[in-house]
């Protein structure tokens, strides 16, 4: 009787213990958002789509029949922004990316490899456990070339530096910072955001900077860290960028310094400030 009781309780244990670590791991698909998003508005319903695969030397496509006649310009743009982001951090990736393809968002907003992370406002995503990409094709050329752009540095960034189910091992504004950036444009909106945070003098301390900041809007982290980018590159070059980011690979394996000093030589308040002075110029 004792036994069967202790069997119970431990079963118990172990699905909390899994429902938690799922949970955890949830929080970590990185989403490129449109508009701050909400849940459960709507039912969806499910379509059952006859998923087939093409493959270019860097990507495997997951694609159904739909889709077929844009394939050739998927595969152009998906090697082509694996060629721009390679060449920028001078780094090549070990494995072929899946990239999973919507015909419409609200055919993407059907998604089950990810449940939940696909909710209304939400653009695409990638996720580290598989280092796989989702998103919908249904934007004009320019804006998908950058989507793909956004989703793939993500999966470098996966494969840079470890990612960790139990804690944070990347500054937000990093990851989503340098997404933006790689993609190389700014809507005026979210220039602006810069702008008056500069303005205002409310520029947070980037090297304490995590998730949201207390931000009302979900954008400024991604704002602030583009910015942030473009201030490396004007001051250390694509190089500095690249000495960043491996920087904090060594920081998350717990075998370096301090990042910033590791990769600019700069304190992490002499960062701060350096940053801040760029942005009070620049605006």
């Amino acid at each position: 009787m004792l036994h069967s009781q202790f069997r119970t309780r431990f079963r118990w244990v172990v699905a909390a213990l899994l429902g938690f670590l799922l949970t955890c791991s949830a929080g970590t698909t990185y989403a490129q958002f449109g508009a701050i998003p909400y849940y459960g508005k709507n039912r969806v319903k499910y379509d059952k789509f006859d998923w087939h695969i093409y493959t270019t030397d860097h990507f495997e496509i997951f694609y159904y029949p739909e889709l077929e006649e844009h394939l050739g310009r998927i595969a152009s743009y998906a090697e082509s922004a694996y060629q721009q982001i390679s060449a920028d951090l001078r780094h090549d990736l070990a494995f072929v990316v899946p990239l999973v393809v919507f015909k419409t968002h609200s055919e993407f907003e059907q998604q089950l490899i990810f449940p939940g992370a696909s909710p209304e406002g939400v653009g695409a995503f990638a996720e580290p456990q598989r280092n796989r990409i989702v998103l919908p094709i249904d934007e004009p050329p320019d804006g998908l070339y950058r989507l793909i752009v956004h989703e793939l540095t993500h999966i470098f960034e996966f494969d840079i530096i470890p990612r960790s189910i139990i804690r944070d091992t990347i500054p937000l504004w990093v990851d989503e910072g340098l997404s933006d950036y790689m993609a190389g444009v700014w809507r005026p909106l979210d220039l602006m955001q810069v702008r008056d945070a500069a303005v205002a003098d409310i520029v947070p301390s980037m090297t304490e900077f995590e998730r949201y900041g207390g931000f009302a809007s979900g954008r400024v982290v991604y704002n602030l860290g583009h910015a942030a980018f473009e201030f490396m590159e004007e001051r250390w070059g694509l190089e500095g960028i690249r000495e960043f980011l491996f920087a904090l690979r060594r920081n998350a394996i717990g075998g370096g310094e301090d990042p910033y000093e590791e990769a600019f030589d700069l304190e992490s308040e002499e960062f701060d400030d350096a940053y801040k002075a760029y942005l009070e110029e620049r605006f």
